[in-house]
C-alpha cells in the first residue's frame, strides 16, 4: 500500500498536489459523498486522496488547472485533470474489477454523449439518492486521505 499521508507541501503548493492521485468532489452533495463512499468500499489500491471542492486546496487545484468555473468532480492524476464523465471513467477504472470493464466500455461512447448524461445527473443529483443527506464519515485509516 502506498503511503498516503498528506503533507504540508500539498496544502501549500498546488503544483506538488497536482502530481498526486486525487478526486476533488462536492462534499456538500449527498450523491458525491455516496460516490466517495463507494470508492472507499470497493477500491483495491488505497492511494487516492480526496479533496472537498470548496476547500482552500480544492479551490487552489481548480485554479491551477484553470477549472474555477467547472462544477464537476475533478480527477487528478499524473499532472492531468479530467472532469465530468472523464472523471467518472477514471474513478471506475481506479476501483477496478468489473468497474474497469465498464469504464473501458464507457470510453468507447463519444464524450459529448457521456458528458450530456453526466450533466443531467449533476443537475438532478440532489434528488436522485434518497437519504443522501448523511455526512460522509471516513474510518480512522481513511481520514488521512481526506486533505480538506
Amino acid at each position: 500500500m502506498t503511503d498516503t499521508k498528506p503533507t504540508a507541501d500539498l496544502h501549500s503548493n498546488p503544483s506538488t498536489a497536482k502530481s498526486q492521485l486525487m478526486l476533488v468532489y462536492d462534499s456538500s452533495c449527498g450523491f458525491c459523498s455516496r460516490a466517495v463512499q463507494f470508492i472507499l468500499r470497493h477500491e483495491h489500491r488505497h492511494d487516492l486522496l480526496f479533496v472537498a471542492r470548496d476547500s482552500p486546496l480544492g479551490e487552489d487545484l481548480r485554479r491551477a488547472f484553470h477549472l474555477e468555473a467547472v462544477e464537476s468532480m475533478v480527477w487528478i492524476e499524473g499532472g492531468q485533470a479530467a472532469i465530468e464523465s472523464g472523471a467518472v471513467l477514471h474513478a471506475a477504472g481506479y476501483v477496478g474489477g468489473g468497474w474497469s470493464a465498464l469504464a473501458f466500455l464507457g470510453a468507447i461512447c463519444p464524450a459529448t454523449l457521456r458528458n450530456y448524461a453526466y450533466r443531467w445527473i449533476a443537475r438532478n443529483r440532489r434528488r436522485l439518492p434518497r437519504g443522501a443527506s448523511a455526512c460522509l464519515t471516513p474510518t480512522a485509516g481513511q481520514r488521512a486521505r481526506f486533505l480538506s
